[in-house]
């Protein structure tokens, strides 16, 4: 199984080209953070690489947690700057959390994986491969748009901000060879301001940069990949009932190949895909209340302050974060909807031309399909358009603390 999995790479001109696409984001994200070789490499020697890898993310990460706690802790007195500071601190500890729960649930992961590429393996039916590209095409897509959004705000916030505007906005009594702070808090260690170690901390603070936005966009990507997959599962399913009850003469062996795929759904669903989800969902929801308020609130403090130019970054954060937790709402509205769906279209056919041994069976499937299968965050949430409704507004009312606290 693992050699069909590094042929990955190879499948892009061969006959497995819709494989290749449906699996080349998820195999490029996962690959940069270590993730994929970790699950999925069997070479002892590579192994040590990737564990050195791993390693190193998540020192980069939690170096920029305790350098940027220590400075807003002893050196930001003010509200405006706590807060300010507060959000880049936290961003880095939801990448954090994020990794983690991604490098704790690699079974599952590896689980979910194998069986999508079974899936696409085992499909013959020309009308089942086209439900399965349409819905790996929304997958890339979704990935593509949340990509140039997250890696923008990223390059604006860490890069063209810090560093290319205020060499553009430039003062004539500004030292044009004063360092510039690689981050709050990098110098709280003095040597640190120092070559080469000014140089060896920018470095490794690029990589803590490009960790966390990459472990973003791969876990969104991940979500996005298994959900879709799930969707398009379930119209597979949909599709054959249908084709299964217009038939002229009814068939036990199609309909006993339904059920198993109904339940393979099922099981992928349940099992696999809510092990992947709960925690990631848990520090998802957390977060994302926590990041839009902090994005609000510095973006109304720089645009109070007339600095314009430096609210791009919060604006485009604040979008990535909303797309990313409406992307998972849809999703869960999606599920429940076609997992309901089927029992409705089973209830609503010809109960005459389908004999009474089979009749049982489908009453089964329907009483199956009356359970909500939305996606549960740690099992006490269900996600849904309310849900991200209450999360906006969650957002806000904790703005509105911030700013009569700062009154």
């Amino acid at each position: 199984m693992n050699r069909s999995f590094e042929k990955i790479r190879q499948l892009s001109r061969s006959n497995n080209l819709h494989v290749y696409n449906a699996f080349k984001y998820t195999y490029c994200y996962l690959n940069m953070i270590a993730i994929w070789p970790l699950l999925f490499q069997n070479y002892n020697f590579k192994k040590i690489f990737t564990i050195i890898h791993v390693s190193v993310i998540i020192v980069v990460l939690v170096w920029q947690i305790v350098f940027r706690s220590y400075h807003i802790y002893f050196y930001a007195i003010d509200l405006d700057d706590q807060v300010t500071l507060l959000g880049p601190m936290l961003f880095v500890l939801v990448s954090l959390l994020k990794y983690l729960s991604l490098l704790y649930r690699g079974n599952f992961i590896t689980k979910s994986i194998k069986h999508i590429y079974t899936d696409w393996s085992v499909t013959q039916c020309q009308e089942e491969k086209d439900i399965m590209i349409k819905k790996a095409e929304i997958s890339t897509k979704i990935t593509s748009i949340f990509s140039v959004i997250m890696y923008a705000g990223g390059l604006f916030y860490n890069f063209i901000m810090p560093h290319v505007i205020p060499l553009i906005f430039q003062s004539d009594h500004q030292k044009t060879s004063e360092r510039l702070i690689i981050f709050p808090g990098y110098n709280i260690i003095r040597i640190f301001s120092l070559s080469p170690f000014y140089e060896i901390t920018y470095f490794f603070y690029t990589i803590a940069a490009l960790s966390c936005y990459t472990v973003l966009v791969g876990t969104c990507n991940l979500l996005v990949f298994l959900l879709s997959h799930a969707d398009g599962q379930i119209d597979i399913v949909t599709v054959q009932f249908n084709s299964l009850i217009k038939d002229m003469k009814f068939s036990y062996a199609k309909m006993s190949t339904i059920i198993q795929n109904h339940d393979r759904v099922l099981q992928f669903s349940n099992k696999i895909l809510k092990n992947v989800l709960s925690e990631i969902c848990l520090v998802e929801i957390g977060a994302t209340t926590i990041l839009l308020c902090i994005s609000e609130f510095s973006s109304l403090r720089l645009l109070r302050n007339g600095d314009i130019i430096n609210t791009i970054p919060y604006i485009i954060i604040f979008g990535g974060l909303s797309l990313n937790m409406l992307i998972l709402c849809y999703f869960s509205e999606i599920l429940n909807s076609q997992f309901s769906g089927i029992g409705k279209q089973l209830y609503m056919t010809h109960w005459d031309k389908i004999p009474l041994n089979a009749r049982k069976c489908l009453i089964l499937i329907i009483n199956m399909s009356q359970r909500t299968k939305k996606i549960s965050v740690g099992g006490v949430i269900d996600l849904s358009y309310m849900t991200y409704l209450q999360i906006i507004k969650t957002g806000f009312a904790y703005l509105q603390i911030l700013k009569a606290s700062n009154i």
